[in-house]
């Protein structure tokens, strides 16, 4: 029999996972949404269109699962009024697929008697339509009810996903994990293309030079790993080198020192356990870093 599903939450993840779920073969029910508009937009992708509703609660007794997709602040929220409003069923699935909210923010659906989790697609979404296309294939993490995690992970092979399982309390530093590998890395490709606009390259042809050095420091990590793929004058134990870089920065773009310096010394502990950096030149380096 296939299974019922209820969205809440028309953005882009949830929007996606309506998409991809009745592709796959499940029953999307009913889309719930802030504003009909966004559910009624989400709906029009589906054939044929399911039920949408400002007022979740009203939808979500029709389903055997229920995908709260909303922003990770309105979880619990959105989770604690449909249960006032007597929305869960006993038995019924209850899913959030926040990365940093752990399952017990759905501890209202709990207590009418769903079992309740979260299922964390660890990938980036610019927009739907890339939503649609990144997501299957993705890694899924899951945590919560073992009831649930059973659903969880059928959800998540249903879209050639595969799964990792982590205990509700490590959910931090999970996702702490997970914004350092996208969120930051962004930030950091920023700041290379701030010290090129710094010296007369604008950011569309400092990032076309960099694309291929990026992109051969990923290729070099999926192949060795992140340690044994470091190179460069940190791995090297050039001090003159990062010398020349700390007084050129203090010159051109001080405000990025600090930042400079903390990934240099993130650097000083991959090069040392890669084992090309010798104490004595882990020690100059990080004596300059404190100057």
């Amino acid at each position: 029999m296939t299974r019922k599903i209820v969205i809440i939450g028309a953005g882009k993840v949830g929007t996606a996972l309506a998409a991809l779920l009745q592709k796959a073969g499940y029953s999307i029910v009913g889309i719930a949404s802030r504003t009909r508009e966004s559910a009624i937009q989400a709906a029009d992708r589906l054939t044929p269109p399911p039920s949408v509703t400002d007022q979740a609660w009203e939808l979500t007794p029709r389903g055997e699962i229920v995908l709260i997709t909303t922003r990770d602040d309105a979880i619990r929220d959105a989770c604690g009024e449909i249960a006032e409003k007597g929305g869960f069923q006993n038995g019924q699935v209850v899913l959030h697929v926040s990365g940093s909210v752990p399952s017990g923010a759905l501890a209202a659906a709990r207590e009418r008697g769903c079992f309740i989790g979260s299922m964390h697609p660890l990938q980036s979404f610019a927009d739907v339509e890339v939503a649609i296309k990144t997501l299957p294939g993705s890694y899924f993490c899951l945590e919560g009810d073992p009831g649930a995690l059973t659903v969880a992970r059928e959800l998540a092979e249903a879209l050639d996903g595969t799964v990792m399982t982590i205990k509700t309390e490590d959910k931090p530093i999970y996702h702490a994990a997970a914004v350092i590998a996208s969120n930051f890395f962004v930030s950091i490709i920023d700041l290379s293309l701030r010290y090129y606009e710094a010296i007369g390259i604008d950011r569309e042809q400092g990032l076309a030079a960099l694309t291929p050095l990026i992109e051969g420091s990923l290729n070099n990590i999926r192949a060795l790993g992140p340690v044994r793929a470091l190179t460069g004058p940190i791995a090297r134990g050039d001090t003159g080198v990062v010398a020349r870089h700390l007084e050129a920065i203090r010159r051109v773009i001080p405000d990025t020192l600090p930042a400079y310096k903390e990934l240099a010394r993130l650097n000083v502990d991959v090069a040392r356990r890669k084992g090309t950096l010798s104490p004595d030149a882990a020690d100059r380096i990080l004596e300059l870093l404190k100057e």
